[in-house]
């Protein structure tokens, strides 16, 4: 008899991941994202110093990333519901409530850039004057989210080129409790990184996890298509890379030639024939090592 969890649901309490704390760090719009945010053993890399955490959190309101699809149902004569949906597109939002009287947080609740407020040099008294409006800011946003223990941590990365303030909430003042900032940040498009929000896993404890989660295994090795070419002056060839999980790899990989003078390879794996000899193309891929294609030019 079969077993319905085993053979059917094939639950893995592994992949049920949460975040025991959060850090979200503001950085002026324009600030480069981080490509990667972990090395090649799972350690969190450190974000460049133009990113400001806006420190703790609220931790009963938590932490809340939203997505609606904003769509229009297709009625038909005949027919008791839609028969089809048109989907517009998707808006990202992320609520979260700060809890620390900093230039940062207050900026982010009001709309505002803080930053150059000063504070009185004898006294310390400091003036924020609030605009009748909020300005359109917009911020590179990095949100890093950890589970797991030490040296198996995981990361729940959220980064956006383009979040600005969409919706602040009350103020919240209690005799047993510190002032809360309640905000909501809308996520938007960014034209050069062409998305309005990425989501990250990493870390050591999320590596052995990635394929089990049905995400491929990093790649170990590569292989070049064709091995050995015959080409005449001037004539092309494109490499095609292929790595251990049957992905292609040719847009990612490196190219080198061992001889220029008798053929030539382009950052994409055009090689072409120059003058009568040989030459070896090679193709690198990060993690993955190299492999070659003996070129003879005629």
């Amino acid at each position: 008899m079969a077993d319905f969890a085993t053979d059917f649901r094939k639950g893995n309490p592994d992949l049920e991941i949460g975040a025991l704390d959060w850090a979200v760090c503001l950085a002026p719009k324009g600030t480069a994202i981080p490509t990667d945010f972990t090395d090649s053993s799972g350690t969190l890399l450190a974000l460049p110093n133009t990113y400001v955490p806006v420190g703790n959190l609220d931790k009963k309101a938590g932490t809340k990333l939203a997505t609606a699809i904003n769509s229009t149902p297709v009625e038909t004569y005949g027919e008791q519901g839609p028969t089809r949906i048109i989907r517009k597109n998707r808006d990202t939002t992320i609520d979260l409530t700060m809890q620390e009287t900093s230039a940062a947080t207050l900026g982010l609740y009001w709309g505002q850039d803080f930053t150059n407020v000063t504070a009185n040099a004898a006294s310390g008294e400091t003036h924020l004057v609030i605009a009748e409006s909020a300005f359109n800011l917009e911020y590179s946003l990095v949100m890093i989210g950890y589970d797991g223990e030490l040296d198996g941590e995981i990361y729940t990365i959220v980064d956006s080129g383009r979040a600005t303030l969409s919706k602040s909430g009350d103020i919240t003042y209690n005799d047993d409790g510190v002032a809360m900032y309640p905000v909501t940040l809308q996520l938007l498009k960014h034209r050069t990184l062409g998305y309005a929000t990425r989501i990250t896993m990493a870390g050591a404890g999320w590596k052995p996890l990635a394929a089990d989660a049905g995400f491929l295994a990093p790649a170990t090795s590569i292989v070049v298509h064709p091995s050995a070419a015959a080409l005449g002056v001037n004539e092309l060839l494109q490499l095609v890379v292929i790595d251990n999980n049957g992905v292609d790899r040719t847009a990612d990989a490196t190219y080198t030639s061992s001889a220029t003078s008798k053929a030539t390879v382009s950052t994409g794996g055009l090689v072409t024939g120059v003058a009568a000899g040989t030459s070896t193309i090679t193709a690198a891929l990060s993690g993955a090592g190299t492999d070659t294609c003996a070129v003879t030019v005629s």
